[in-house]
């Protein structure tokens, strides 16, 4: 038989077990597309990559050990269970809205990996239950409903910036320039609540009955007062160098964030305020945040190296509050910032610029890890030149659920 013939022979009919492992590769295919960890926010860019990946896995794994191999890989790209040191793509959390601050203003993303433009606002968060958005920009306050509709707006004579909601859904905290005002959650009754403030922004202790809030001074000093009263029921002083200020222990214990942590153990009108960890020499604070059981993530950066440890750390209830049992979530190349909790206070969310990916982490460890990249571009379509990094301002459940 010449080459021709051969040749011949081999179109006229099928090649003996074609057919079968055609089959077992579309089996094996078929499993890996049903075990994906689909993205919500990068599902309608990535559906032409999966239709192109199947293809050819399932073209070449017939009739090759590579293309098996090529199945693997793909597993891999869209999601496999991993050790803990190892993290892998898992699905994002279900359930809950984030607020998303970004160039063209917030988004509001659903679970289902839709969002929604409100307008362009400087920043926003969220009102106790997700039912509505407080939004800054230039001199205006503005009161947002999910789907962009403005119940009211509040202008003053100075830049506005860091409008908080408080808990009981009935005061709104913001900052006037240095000063520190509060407005009822229906836009009336503005008025000036403390001047001399530094650019941090207001922290509502986690009261529904009572409209408390902490604040930082100028000087250094921390401050809690109770909006309507005027009673002043904290007041100690801290580092100027303050970044942000977190409740915990239901209300109990304030933590003070500062770039470089100071040592801080005070306790005044029934609240504790401590400060954050100790971190190695050279190292900065970038952001905290407080999980459930008593737990406390934080990013430790490290300027020399340029890579940022994300450290899990449990805090003992007894006076003052101890850090014990660091361990080590996560560590990345730049800065890691921007933590954000769940709802359910069980999943941790963090920006990494440096690699352009937003990061979730189910606490406590590192049970499930998730990730989506080209992040900066999917809140600045279009836009010309580099993205800039978007900034999750919060995370509320689903409308209706308790």
């Amino acid at each position: 038989m010449n080459d021709a013939e051969l040749r011949s022979g081999l179109q006229a009919g099928p090649v003996p077990g074609e057919a079968e492992a055609g089959e077992r590769a579309w089996q094996v295919v078929r499993q890996a597309y049903a075990a994906r960890e689909r993205l919500p926010w990068i599902e309608r860019h990535s559906r032409v990559v999966i239709v192109f990946a199947l293809l050819a896995a399932l073209a070449v794994g017939a009739v090759s050990p590579p293309g098996r191999a090529l199945v693997d890989t793909f597993r891999d790209t869209v999601g496999r269970e991993a050790p803990a040191t190892q993290p892998a793509l898992v699905r994002l959390p279900p359930g809950g809205r984030l607020l998303v601050d970004s160039p063209r203003g917030p988004w509001v993303v659903h679970a289902d990996g839709s969002k929604r433009l409100l307008g362009a606002y400087d920043a926003a968060s969220w009102s106790p239950q997700g039912l509505f958005v407080v939004a800054t920009r230039d001199h205006q306050v503005v009161a947002v409903e999910p789907d962009g509709h403005v119940r009211w707006t509040l202008t003053r004579p100075g830049l506005v910036a860091q409008a908080r909601w408080a808990p009981s859904g009935f005061r709104i905290a913001y900052r006037e320039g240095a000063t520190l005002r509060v407005v009822i959650g229906n836009g009336e009754g503005d008025r000036l609540l403390a001047d001399g403030v530094a650019p941090v922004a207001p922290a509502w202790r986690p009261l529904a009955v009572r409209n408390q809030l902490a604040y930082a001074d100028r000087a250094g000093k921390i401050h809690v007062i109770d909006v309507d009263t005027r009673e002043q029921l904290l007041s100690v002083p801290s580092h100027r160098s303050v970044e942000k200020l977190l409740w915990a222990e239901g209300g109990r214990r304030l933590i003070v964030l500062s770039a470089h942590p100071a040592d801080l153990n005070r306790r005044q009108g029934g609240i504790r305020v401590v400060g954050t960890p100790s971190l190695p020499a050279g190292h900065r604070l970038l952001d905290g945040a407080v999980l459930a059981d008593g737990l406390f993530a934080y990013a430790d950066y490290d300027p020399k190296a340029d890579t940022t440890a994300l450290i899990q750390a449990a805090c003992v209830t007894s006076d003052p509050c101890l850090l014990i049992g660091p361990v080590r979530l996560f560590q990345g190349d730049g800065k890691l910032e921007n933590l954000v909790v769940s709802p359910d206070s069980r999943w941790l969310y963090f920006g990494w610029p440096a690699a352009d990916q937003a990061v979730f982490l189910r606490t406590p460890g590192v049970r499930k890890l998730a990730t989506v990249p080209n992040i900066a571009e999917e809140f600045d379509p279009g836009g010309i030149g580099p993205a800039e990094f978007p900034y999750v301002a919060g995370w509320v459940p689903d409308p209706g659920s308790s």
